[in-house]
């Protein structure tokens, strides 16, 4: 099964409402075909992780690529892996907000997040580098 780590960042257009409604699509959408993963969005960023058949995940990161609400799409590291890092979740989806908590609450929230999945009891690549990004993402202004 193929898996895609990348960080994009939101067009100033594509706001919460608009968020929220491509997310609830993107569920439907992923469910379909079989796709889980996770997306994170912070301060006009996004992080996400994809996974699933090699095909359906590079056809779905094409039209991500390709679509305009975002911009500087990034792969930070793509490869395979042996099971789900996120099995459960279509798409597991959180909004941090903005700069205003702690980042005691933020670490706080991706830990029971997180918990919940795969990604911290397999030893994976993918996953070390979605967790670096993670970082990034919630920390930066």
């Amino acid at each position: 099964m193929l898996a895609i780590v990348y960080r994009s960042v939101a067009d100033d257009s594509f706001d919460l409402p608009e968020i929220y409604s491509m997310l609830s699509r993107a569920r439907e959408y992923n469910t379909e075909h079989g796709i889980t993963g996770c997306l994170l969005y912070h301060n006009s960023k996004f992080l996400q992780l994809l996974e699933g058949e090699e095909e359906k995940i590079e056809g779905l990161f094409q039209k991500i690529s390709n679509d305009s609400r975002h911009r500087k799409v990034e792969v930070i590291e793509q490869g395979i892996l042996n099971t789900r890092l996120f099995n459960e979740w279509s798409m597991a989806f959180h909004d941090y907000g903005q700069n205003g908590q702690s980042a005691y609450i933020k670490m706080g929230q991706i830990d029971s997040f997180l918990n919940s999945s795969n990604a911290f009891k397999q030893k994976n690549p993918l996953a070390l580098s979605f967790f670096s990004q993670v970082k990034d993402i919630l920390f930066s202004n």
